[in-house]
């Protein structure tokens, strides 16, 4: 959560993504809800004008209610709840049953049973699921006693087996959808998963450089400090001696930590790039990599050429919506002859005014002052496209 109470950039994007997932989920099932709507009306329309009026009315109550909490039940499913609330669950149950029942057609009957079943089967565990599939299956036939029309039993029979056939079919959207869901919602968290994982893997590699740098430049600085007191009053020259040596092992490791925390320590260029793809493949943004098959610079310049991939990550993961980012090195020639090695971190998508007043101010200016202790010289521009460029031309 950044300091402002704003989420990440990708964690927003994340959720933006599920959004417009979970809204086209909801519109694909819109379709079965304008169904229960609209079967009482096909129904009356469908039935001679001397029927009796009360089952359109009755129909209709019943297919209100029930189309809202279908919506309900399908907001529960793809909320990761698999165990519906049983007063919707049940409630839609039987506002289902008592429309079947008031429809004067009974094929809209089946159908209106079928639309339930295409819907709600998938909103439940499967040991609730198979015995009220298997009731819903029984119910066309309970019904028969409220059937106005006295159609014979095969004919019966015959709209029993297409409504079923419907039901498989309207159910098969309705799994599609819901697989689709789970699949689009799992790697979307994993994807954020792994950018957090992948950032912590850095911190925890920071935290071991930073041990391995001091740890033995601080047990010395205390066996050192300890032996300089007791010989304070015993041998004072020695402690003397011991306490120039403790100076100087503190200025060791002062120099050490400005070293690390400034980029000069050696890096290795080919980690510092996997370690940057990583990080960005992690967070859904595809790495490209070229000239560095071969390439063998000096530590200083290695070091220098590492830092410049290191920030110029760091820029696309939190300044940008890239798909693509494209890392470049290109050993040439200056104007005087001298062999020099050009870096390019350049991404497809800025965000914004492009790397953030944050990131200009401290992390860009703090590269151009390190790179230009080098005797380099770096640049970061928009490019024609909509992406941004960072480039840094060092010396070897």
């Amino acid at each position: 959560m950044a300091q402002n109470g704003t989420p990440p950039p990708e964690e927003a994007r994340n959720d933006r993504k599920l959004r417009i997932a979970r809204l086209v989920i909801l519109g694909s099932m819109s379709v079965v809800l304008l169904m229960v709507l609209g079967l009482p009306v096909f129904d009356a329309v469908a039935v001679a004008t001397d029927t009796a009026p009360w089952r359109f009315v009755a129909a209709q109550a019943a297919a209100i209610p029930l189309a809202v909490l279908l919506v309900l039940l399908i907001q529960g499913r793809l909320d990761g709840r698999r165990d519906p609330d049983p007063r919707v669950y049940w409630a839609s149950l039987a506002l289902t049953v008592a429309g079947a029942a008031a429809l004067h057609t009974p094929l809209y009957s089946m159908f209106l049973i079928a639309l339930w079943w295409a819907v709600g089967v998938f909103t439940a565990k499967r040991r609730l699921g198979i015995p009220v599939s298997l009731g819903l299956a029984v119910l066309p036939w309970l019904l028969l006693p409220l059937d106005p029309t006295d159609a014979p039993v095969a004919v019966h029979l015959v709209m029993w087996v297409l409504s079923v056939a419907w039901a498989l079919l309207m159910a098969s959207g309705t799994m599609a959808s819901l697989w689709l869901w789970d699949i689009t919602n799992d790697a979307v968290r994993g994807q954020a998963a792994r950018a957090q994982l992948a950032v912590t893997e850095e911190r925890l590699r920071f935290a071991r450089d930073m041990h391995d740098l001091l740890g033995h430049s601080l047990s010395a600085l205390a066996v050192k400090a300890e032996l300089a007191s007791r010989l304070a009053e015993r041998a004072p020259e020695r402690a003397a001696a011991e306490m120039t040596e403790v100076h100087e092992l503190a200025r060791k490791a002062l120099q050490q930590v400005r070293s690390a925390v400034s980029g000069y320590r050696e890096i290795d260029l080919a980690g510092e790039v996997d370690a940057v793809r990583a990080v960005l493949a992690a967070n859904g943004t595809r790495v490209s990599v070229s000239g560095l098959d071969g390439l063998a610079p000096a530590p200083a310049p290695a070091a220098l050429a590492a830092w410049v991939v290191r920030e110029g990550g760091t820029n696309v993961l939190r300044h940008s919506e890239a798909g693509e980012c494209r890392i470049a090195f290109t050993p040439t020639l200056d104007a005087s002859g001298q062999r020099t090695l050009v870096v390019e971190v350049s991404n497809d998508g800025v965000r914004g005014n492009g790397a953030g007043k944050e990131s200009s101010g401290n992390g860009l200016a703090g590269l151009s002052e390190r790179v230009s202790m080098g005797g380099g010289n770096l640049s970061a521009t928009r490019t024609r496209d909509g992406g941004f460029l960072l480039r840094a031309v060092i010396p070897l």
